[in-house]
């Protein structure tokens, strides 16, 4: 974890041991290849549906092996020079990286925390190596720490691995791309908080983030009703290894008065930010008998309370047991808007910004990828899609592909084009648990709670139903949510509109009116007051795929009656202001009867 010496603030340095690890990286296919049947109205198996930039591994299972054999080499010579320097009584202020680690705690299992994985860097051109905990948050998408990612290229350098509790075996897997928070401060450590895409997702379960309303979550405690977990030192002695086995240790919530107060008169200065910091456990008693702490090797880790990480392993003083210091913790409620929608990025062409579909008359589909603010050119992907009366993009299982759901128009039904990691191809499947004769469907995200995507349905009377989703394309029973007072409108959206965290969903009414419905996440009452965002909204065509620009923030594209495409820029203002101003992504798109 990081050390406060000064001001001054380093990565994690810790001892990783180099033994050999017997790690696997399952590969992932080049072609999309759609394979099982579907439906006569919609392309047949073994039809192409192309995509643009399918991930490959970052690199093969031994070149990720090296990088932790080289983190552990490297660390190790780290920890015995802190050693030295200790010995020497030289302060040791500035050397290594920020880091922490589990005192006082137990072995525990993998499967007690199947979510837990292990961050490990390794940088041949600068001989520089470190090592940090995670938490998996989706299949393909790790949160950690800001100063474990922050300056670093992570797809050049990084390997995850998830599924051990010990520093071997399980599976490895590369780094597609990393984002921390744009304003994290590497002196204060404020803003400490990032998430890393995986080149492939994993098979383990993982966990939510607080949301933005978990209040309950953070109530201070006398007894300990919270969780950390991490390899890092069992010891506040310089030159200690990492724990050989994952280790956890339950702490009680601590009053943020209480920890400021605490760290103020420990370190001399004020670091503690109430409200994106927090703290968890007793005071250290000066030594590592009596303290129970993370340390050196824990940064990233996760702290768990209700089965929700509430806070991230950040920093703490030198030696992790100076008495009266407690272990600090970024707020994880605090940054849930913005971390939630790098988790939920998942795309076509896997840069982390949503791409639009097209399709002709005939049957051609077409994909134009974002640029930021414009749209690449249009790659041809496929025949046959003359049959589908109207689809949408979503990720239902929360995977590093994006599906397609499509309503057939010969029979009606629904259902879903997705990467079977089995097959490693494409393939079709129904989605027998949802009715097709809805007037208007949406799957704007996880509107109950469960970080599941769910999908809502307005009938032809007015009634809105919100299927709950089940992660592996299927729904539950449906919920009726409005009784007859939405007749005539047409729902989109996907993503967070509003800046909390939280999935939204649009309603355009007969009149041109959007109104806005902020998320609650509460399956009986899944949005708030709705909030009038603009007038005038008559256009042919909505598509609403998420982060179009890249910046975290949910768009919308629409297309007018002249053909114009337009980009509105999500602003994160739940009011009038929905949206910046509006930018042309071209002319000519009425030779296209679906957008998507």
């Amino acid at each position: 974890m990081i050390r406060a010496l000064r001001g001054r603030w380093r990565r994690p340095t810790v001892a990783l041991p180099a033994a050999a690890l017997a790690l696997a990286l399952t590969g992932v296919g080049a072609l999309a290849a759609q394979s099982a049947a579907a439906a006569d109205g919609l392309p047949k198996p073994g039809v192409t549906q192309q995509r643009t930039g399918v991930p490959k591994p970052a690199a093969s299972s031994e070149e990720l092996h090296e990088r932790l054999i080289n983190a552990a080499r490297k660390q190790a010579a780290v920890n015995k020079q802190q050693a030295q320097r200790a010995a020497a009584k030289a302060p040791a202020a500035g050397t290594g990286k920020p880091s922490s680690f589990i005192i006082g705690g137990t072995e525990t299992t993998i499967a007690s925390a199947p979510w837990m994985v292990q961050l490990g860097y390794y940088d041949p051109n600068t001989d520089e190596g470190y090592f940090c905990g995670g938490t998996l948050v989706a299949p393909n998408k790790v949160l950690t720490a800001a100063h474990c990612v922050a300056g670093l290229n992570w797809a050049a350098n990084g390997v995850v691995r998830s599924g051990s509790a010990d520093l071997n075996g399980g599976t490895v897997v590369g780094v597609l791309r990393q984002w921390n928070h744009p304003r994290y401060n590497p002196d204060t450590i404020q803003n400490d908080i990032a998430v890393l895409t995986l080149d492939e997702p994993l098979q383990q379960q993982w966990m939510r983030l607080a949301a933005s309303n978990d209040s309950a979550l953070y109530q201070p405690s006398t007894t300990p009703n919270a969780t950390v977990y991490g390899w890092g030192l069992t010891s506040g002695a310089d030159g200690a290894d990492l724990s050989a086995t994952l280790r956890k240790v339950s702490l009680p919530m601590v009053a943020d008065a209480t920890c400021d107060s605490a760290m103020k008169s420990v370190i001399g200065a004020d670091y503690f930010a109430e409200g994106s910091m927090i703290c968890a456990g007793t005071p250290a008693t000066g030594s590592d008998e009596g303290t129970k702490s993370t340390c050196n090797g824990d940064s990233g880790g996760p702290l768990v309370v209700g089965g929700k990480i509430v806070g991230v392993v950040s920093w703490g003083v030198a030696g992790c047991t100076a008495k009266g210091a407690y272990p600090v913790f970024t707020k994880v409620s605090s940054y849930t808007w913005a971390a939630q929608p790098r988790i939920d990025d998942t795309d076509l062409s896997y840069d982390g910004r949503a791409d639009l579909l097209a399709r002709t008359p005939s049957g051609g589909l077409f994909e134009q990828d974002s640029k930021g603010t414009s749209l690449a050119s249009r790659v041809f992907g496929s025949s046959g899609w003359e049959g589908a009366s109207w689809a949408l993009q979503a990720n239902l299982d929360r995977d590093i592909y994006q599906d397609l759901i499509v309503r057939d128009k010969v029979d009606g039904k629904l259902y879903r084009s997705y990467f079977d990691q089995a097959a490693q191809q494409f393939t079709w499947m129904q989605i027998s648990s949802v009715w097709g004769g809805y007037k208007s469907y949406a799957v704007p995200g996880d509107m109950t709670g469960d970080a599941r995507p769910d999908l809502v349905a307005v009938d032809s009377d007015g009634s809105v139903y919100l299927y709950p989703g089940k992660g592996n394309g299927q729904f539950y029973g449906r919920v009726k949510v409005v009784d007859r007072a939405w007749k005539g409108v047409k729902i989109f959206g996907r993503g967070d509109l509003s800046g909390d965290g939280k999935a939204d969903l649009l309603v355009r009414s007969g009149d041109g009116t959007l109104w806005l419905y902020r998320g609650t996440q509460q399956e009986k009452t899944p949005w708030s007051a709705r909030i009038k965002a603009r007038t005038g909204w008559n256009f042919t065509s909505y598509v609403t795929n998420g982060d179009v620009t890249g910046d975290g923030i949910a768009d919308v594209i629409t297309r007018d009656s002249g053909g114009t495409l337009w980009l509105y820029p999500g602003t994160n203002k739940a009011s009038s202001s929905l949206f910046g101003s509006r930018i042309s992504l071209g002319t000519g798109f009425n030779q296209y009867n679906l957008l998507f």
